[in-house]
C-alpha cells in the first residue's frame, strides 16, 4: 500500500492573497514556520524563516502557520531558544508518500496510554498489543471534557482488538492538556492517522472534524461521536445531542453517562478510569481524626455545594463532628487527583447523580454521595438493581449520612466497598475497552 500526499493541493490551504502592502507598510515580514504550512505552493518546515506579504501575516498568524520574527523580540534571549527548539514528534515535511509499515509505526508507537505528569509513572494499565485487523480508531478532541478522552484512548488500548489514536487541538481546558498528537504541530501525521483509521471518532460535536482537521471521511470509513456533560436547567431550550447532524454522518452515538439514554443516545460508553491505579494511590493516605470530604463542583449553584458547606459547618459547630470540606477547584488534573487522594468520602452533587469526580474517587476506595431519584434509577440497572452510591438528595439526608460516615467507621467501609465494587465492574480501563470494542464489532 502506498499513500500518496499532495504536496500544496490538499495541505493547509493559504489563507490571504493579496499582493500589495497596506498604505505605509513594508511589503514583506519576516516570519517563522509554527506548523508544517502549504504557502504559495511551498512546503514550510516548523523553524523555517521566511518571509510573506504583510497584510497575510495577521490571517497566517491566526491560522497558527507562523509567527512573526518581530515577536521574538519581546522575549527574553532563553525563551526564544526553547521555543525554537522545542521538540515536535511525528512525520517530517518531506513524508509525502508513506507506506503500509510507516502507518502501522504510528498506530503502534508512544502515547497509546496517557497520564497526568507525577501522577502514575509506574501503571498497572499497558497497551496491548496490536494485532493484524485490530479497528483502528482516530480520537478527535478540543476540550477534552471532564479529562477524559485520554483516559478514553488509553481504555481502547488496554484491550486486543481495537487501537487508539488521540488527537487534541488548543488548550481550552485549563485542568488538562493531554494528548498523543497535536492536531496543529503534528497535522500531516493526523492526516496519515486519518487516512488510515477505520473510524474516526469526534467528542462532544463535529468542530475538532469540520473545523480543525477539515477532514472528509473516505469510503468505507465510519464516525462516531460521544456526548458528555449535560443541559443545566439554565439552558432553556438547548438540544444537547444533534441526532439530525449524526444521522447525515452515518454516526455511531455514544453516551458518556447513563442519563444521555434520556436524550436518545442508546449506547452507553461510560467513563473510564484506572482503578488500579487510582487505588494504589490512595493507599498511602491514612485516615486521622478528621474526615475529609473532597468536592470538585464545575459550577456551585447546580452541584450542591453550598448545602455541603452548610451541612458540613452545623455537624462541626452545633454537634461537635471533625470533619471539614476539601474543595478542589481551579487544579490541574494530576494534582486535583492527588488532593482526591487524600480524603476519605466525596460528595459530587445532588444533581445527576455520581459523575466524573465520584467515580474517581470510588476508584480511590472513598464512599461516594450523590442524589438525583432518576439518576440514581439509571445506575441502579447497571448494579444489580441497588444504587451504587450513598444516596442523600437534600440538606437533610445529607446532613444523616455524613453523621454516619463520621463516626461509624464500618458504615463508612461498607459504603466505600459497594461503590467501589460498581466502579471497578463498570469504570474500569478494561471494562470500557471491551464494551467498546464489542460496540465497534456491531459494525
Amino acid at each position: 500500500m502506498s499513500l500518496h500526499r499532495p504536496d500544496a493541493v490538499t495541505d493547509n490551504p493559504t489563507p490571504g492573497g493579496a499582493d500589495l502592502a497596506p498604505p505605509g507598510r513594508s511589503a514583506f515580514v519576516q516570519v517563522m514556520a509554527v506548523t508544517e504550512c502549504v504557502i504559495d505552493g511551498t512546503r514550510r518546515v516548523v523553524g523555517e524563516a521566511f518571509t510573506v506579504a504583510a497584510d497575510r501575516v495577521d490571517a497566517l498568524v491566526g491560522y497558527g502557520y507562523v509567527m512573526p520574527d518581530a515577536l521574538f523580540d519581546l522575549m527574553q534571549p532563553e525563551a526564544a531558544a526553547q521555543w525554537r527548539d522545542r521538540p515536535r514528534r511525528g512525520l517530517t515535511a518531506q513524508s509525502l508518500v508513506c507506506d503500509a509499515a510507516t502507518a502501522d509505526a504510528l498506530w503502534s508507537g508512544d502515547g497509546r496510554t496517557l497520564a497526568p505528569a507525577g501522577w502514575a509513572e509506574t501503571s498497572t494499565y499497558t497497551a496491548a498489543p496490536v494485532t493484524p485487523g485490530a479497528v483502528r480508531v482516530l480520537q478527535l478532541t478540543q476540550y477534552d471534557p471532564g479529562s477524559s478522552v485520554y483516559r478514553y484512548h488509553s481504555a481502547a488500548n488496554s484491550v486486543d482488538g481495537v487501537v487508539s489514536a488521540m488527537v487534541r487541538y488548543g488548550d481550552s481546558n485549563p485542568h488538562c492538556s493531554l494528548r498523543q498528537w497535536d492536531g496543529e504541530l503534528h497535522r500531516r501525521t493526523v492526516e496519515l492517522l486519518a487516512m488510515t483509521a477505520d473510524v474516526i471518532h469526534v467528542h462532544m460535536d463535529w468542530r475538532a472534524l469540520h473545523q480543525d482537521l477539515r477532514y472528509v471521511l473516505r469510503e468505507g470509513q465510519r464516525a462516531a461521536i460521544t456526548y458528555h456533560g449535560s443541559v443545566l436547567p439554565s439552558d432553556g431550550a438547548r438540544v444537547l445531542v444533534d441526532h439530525d447532524g449524526d444521522r447525515r454522518m452515518g454516526a455511531m452515538q455514544f453516551g458518556a453517562r447513563p442519563y444521555h439514554g434520556r436524550h436518545g443516545v442508546t449506547r452507553y460508553l461510560p467513563i473510564p478510569v484506572p482503578v488500579a491505579d487510582y487505588a494504589a494511590a490512595a493507599q498511602s493516605h491514612r485516615r486521622g481524626d478528621v474526615l475529609r470530604i473532597a468536592h470538585s463542583p464545575t459550577r456551585r449553584e447546580i452541584k450542591g455545594t453550598q448545602t455541603l458547606l452548610d451541612a458540613v459547618d452545623w455537624l462541626r459547630d452545633a454537634e461537635g463532628l471533625r470533619i471539614e470540606v476539601v474543595m478542589i477547584e481551579g487544579l490541574e488534573h494530576g494534582a486535583a487527583l492527588r488532593l482526591k487522594a487524600s480524603c476519605d468520602v466525596t460528595f459530587d452533587s445532588f444533581w445527576l447523580g455520581m459523575q466524573g469526580s465520584g467515580i474517581e474517587a470510588a476508584a480511590m476506595g472513598q464512599a461516594v454521595i450523590a442524589g438525583d431519584v432518576l439518576a440514581a434509577g439509571e445506575a441502579a440497572a447497571l448494579n444489580g438493581g441497588a444504587c451504587p452510591w450513598t444516596y442523600a438528595d437534600e440538606r437533610y439526608q445529607l446532613l444523616t449520612v455524613l453523621a454516619r460516615l463520621a463516626t461509624d467507621p464500618d458504615y463508612l467501609a461498607a459504603e466505600a466497598a459497594r461503590v467501589g465494587a460498581y466502579v471497578a465492574r463498570v469504570h474500569d480501563y478494561r471494562a470500557v475497552g471491551q464494551r467498546y470494542r464489542a460496540f465497534l464489532q456491531e459494525v
